[in-house]
């Protein structure tokens, strides 16, 4: 009996010893993500997802919702949306999106912003802060704002027309002297068909009363905040509008959506 007691404990052993050489791969945070920018471009403007669903995934993030009605800011774990006509608008769980993407921010880097500098200024310097390129970054900049341009796309009605026709109609706003919250992300050039390989920005005003997609902007001073992020999920829509659309990369027609930040 002994002796089966000692071959046990000898087998524990090297079975314990072996498990504590091996390195574990602990899951760190992880940006959601629903459909894809190549669907967004096509017209795909109806999903699945709720917005209840999303904040699951985490607690700040940026989209659109169904009809691609407005701008989804997601910050400190509410969703709002900003309106074609100025709103900012509560979003109820149960509203759905085409497009979202969401994370649970904590921030692994800090800096504090104390001079001016314009939108292609701050992205230039964000270029010098990136040390690990392949991977996404999620950015929130709380700061006073000089100036600022935001716009929003009003609701569309079926057939959807693609993105690129949409955006013809969407509300631009022009605001000086506002304090409020950049929030976005920048995904590698190798993720260009599934999200934006440049930085893509949100804004909400500190009052909850402006926002919407960044055109522009002038900083005065700010605290920049960052997270860099190894893990992705990417899940897509089943219906029919996905499966039975032709989805390209059409990188000429994003640039003239998004607006020149060279």
């Amino acid at each position: 009996m002994r002796s089966i007691l000692l071959i046990v404990l000898i087998y524990l052993s090297c079975f314990c010893n072996s498990t504590q050489g091996q390195k574990r791969d602990i899951p760190g945070p992880k940006i959601f993500q629903y459909s894809t920018l190549s669907a967004l471009l096509e017209g795909v403007y109806d999903g699945n997802l709720t917005i209840g669903e999303l904040r699951k995934h985490g607690d700040f993030g940026m989209g659109t919702f169904n009809a691609l009605n407005g701008e989804m800011i997601l910050l400190d774990g509410k969703c709002y949306q900003a309106t074609s006509d100025g709103k900012i608008l509560t979003v109820k769980d149960s509203t759905h999106t085409p497009f979202a993407v969401a994370l649970n921010f904590s921030p692994d880097t800090i800096i504090k912003l104390n001079r001016r500098l314009s939108m292609i200024e701050l992205d230039k310097y964000l270029d010098r802060l990136i040390t690990k390129p392949n991977l996404i970054s999620a950015y929130r900049i709380r700061g006073s704002f000089d100036s600022i341009s935001i716009r929003s796309v009003p609701k569309q009605e079926k057939p959807y027309k693609r993105l690129i026709e949409a955006y013809k109609k969407q509300g631009v706003f022009n605001f000086t002297k506002l304090e409020g919250t950049l929030l976005g992300f920048k995904f590698p050039s190798y993720l260009k068909e599934v999200n934006l390989d440049n930085y893509h920005f949100h804004f909400l005003s500190n009052d909850k009363t402006k926002g919407g997609h960044i055109l522009n902007y002038t900083i005065s001073i700010g605290e920049i905040e960052i997270k860099t992020v190894q893990n992705y999920e990417l899940q897509l829509p089943d219906n029919a509008e996905f499966n039975g659309t032709k989805l390209e990369n059409k990188k000429k027609e994003l640039q003239l959506i998004e607006g020149s930040r060279k």
